[in-house]
């Protein structure tokens, strides 16, 4: 019965879209859904400047992350989405 009323609180049709743009869908007790993008598994803190952004000799922007503090593992752009588009824009 907690199933029909998520189903009815949280439409399947929603589901069924996010999943289309590549998010991945997760059902939780009492009805609750959990959306999440995949592509943050290729965001990781920058090695060289331990994800602070600057560099740990001269306090300068980091040159490996440009300053942001994290890089990717995958340009975001190559990680394939489910209905065939490419990932976001960097």
């Amino acid at each position: 019965m907690l199933d029909r009323l998520g189903e009815w609180l949280f439409a399947a049709e929603e589901d069924a879209r996010a999943q289309a743009r590549g998010l991945e869908v997760r059902r939780g007790p009492r009805g609750t859904r959990t959306y999440r993008d995949p592509r943050w598994d290729t965001v990781h803190a920058c090695s060289s400047c331990g994800g602070h952004g600057l560099s740990l000799t001269d306090g300068a922007a980091c040159p490996a992350c440009a300053g942001t503090g994290v890089v990717r593992s995958t340009p975001a752009a190559a990680v394939p989405v489910a209905d065939g588009r490419k990932g976001a824009r960097t």
